[in-house]
């Protein structure tokens, strides 16, 4: 009775992890598959009235969820790093094409050389750093103004 519980238990939160984790686009991979695979043959081997077995495949289903679970973590750090990093672009670019007023050359200064940091360590897979980057490009950005139009 008790492995039924823990099975239940088990499938449950393998249920709630695949709910959880997102749009199915990044479920889309080989260790969500397996999962998905090996739930399929639990409840099988569980229906089958082969208890031990279904609790063997819902232990190795769960390692699976939990290696999915890591890479879409990843791949939705990668999509907050890109966002950020292009609407800090946007913004540096905008300035770069309509000039920056004076008062705040050094401020300008500093933001493209941390956008410059920012895309390097994108570049480099250090995501969160390349998160925290952006925002400091923005953030610093935010009271600059425009050159005047002569």
């Amino acid at each position: 009775m008790k492995r039924s519980i823990i099975f239940v238990a088990i499938l449950g939160l393998i249920m709630f992890s695949a709910l959880a984790a997102g749009a199915q686009s990044l479920l889309d991979n080989p260790d969500f598959k397996r999962a998905q695979e090996l739930q399929r043959q639990s409840e099988r081997a569980y229906t089958e009235g082969d208890y031990d077995k279904a609790f063997e495949y819902a232990e190795e289903a769960k390692t699976y969820i939990e290696r999915s679970n890591v890479h879409v973590a990843r791949r939705v750090l990668v999509y907050r790093a890109n966002s950020w990093r292009l609407r800090a672009l946007t913004r540096v670019n905008y300035f770069r094409s309509v000039g920056v007023d004076p008062m705040y050359q050094d401020v300008w200064a500093r933001a493209q050389e941390d956008m410059a940091l920012a895309q390097r360590t994108y570049d480099q897979g250090e995501y969160e750093q390349s998160i925290t980057l952006s925002q400091k490009v923005l953030n610093a950005l935010e009271p600059v103004r425009p050159a005047a139009r002569k």
